[in-house]
């Protein structure tokens, strides 16, 4: 069987590691990074070829060219955390992938970036954000779209069978906005869209990956509540609300996938 790309992804955690998985098994030789050694062995495990490498403000540190120089697709799935220059950190990543001609990247991106928009949004609309978090990850899309084969993916809540936002939420007192539409993704339709992307070749382009079905938030945690087994949330009175609903038409139209995780 002819193998397909030499596929690297950088940040092997709860997506990561799926993902590379899923790839492996659609006969793609993928290469992932951990920062921690002990992980080695897991990658391993999952016939990942492991790689331990650190990418700070400062320096890239670890066996990079030795990873990097193996890749035909890097895939960034690197999230900014609390105390961590994050626009740096991409900075000089992006000074080593200049390094390498004709590199096709997948940065994994957020929606965060829209901030509390309200109404329809789509790949088209401009992005407004209004966190330090969406800010900065403006940021990050902006330096890695230099390389004309990066493709951004925006993807919204990620949601999966060990990641229900409904056990948290059915701790709170209270909850707000009962009546707000939901924009989440199932983790299996993460890694279907970014397969898709690698499949047809779509590079240079920019993809919002959210479920096209938005329930409200009571109507749709609850139902999780109920499946859960657990105590069901008090949302607050209705009054204030927010009506943002994302939806990719390119996801359908351009790039041919159809969702295959229902979100209730």
């Amino acid at each position: 069987m002819i193998q397909k790309n030499k596929i690297g992804v950088l940040g092997c955690g709860w997506l990561g590691i799926p993902l590379s998985k899923s790839l492996i098994k659609n006969n793609n030789i993928v290469f992932g990074t951990t920062t921690d050694k002990f992980k080695l062995s897991v990658l391993s495990k999952h016939k990942i070829k492991p790689f331990l490498i650190n990418v700070t403000e400062k320096e890239i540190t670890g066996e990079w060219n030795k990873f990097f120089n193996k890749l035909d697709i890097l895939i960034i799935n690197i999230p900014p955390k609390e105390n961590m220059n994050y626009t740096f950190i991409i900075k000089n990543l992006f000074k080593k992938i200049k390094e390498c001609d004709q590199i096709k990247l997948i940065f994994v991106s957020s929606t965060s970036v829209y901030g509390n928009m309200q109404g329809n949004v789509n790949s088209s609309t401009v992005p407004k954000p209004d966190s330090k978090r969406g800010s900065i990850i403006i940021e990050a899309e902006n330096i890695l779209k230099r390389n004309p084969l990066t493709t951004i993916l925006r993807l919204g809540g990620l949601i999966g069978p060990d990641r229900n936002p409904a056990k948290i939420l059915s701790s709170k007192k209270i909850v707000h906005n009962p009546n707000s539409p939901i924009n989440l993704i199932h983790i299996d339709d993460c890694i279907g869209i970014i397969e898709s992307i690698i499949k047809k070749e779509k590079w240079g382009k920019m993809y919002l990956g959210v479920c096209p079905y938005h329930p409200t938030k009571e109507t749709y945690y609850n139902t999780q509540c109920v499946k859960l087994g657990i105590t069901k949330i008090n949302f607050s009175n209705p009054s204030i609300s927010s009506n943002k609903k994302i939806n990719d038409n390119n996801i359908i139209e351009d790039l041919k996938y159809n969702y295959k995780k229902p979100i209730l």
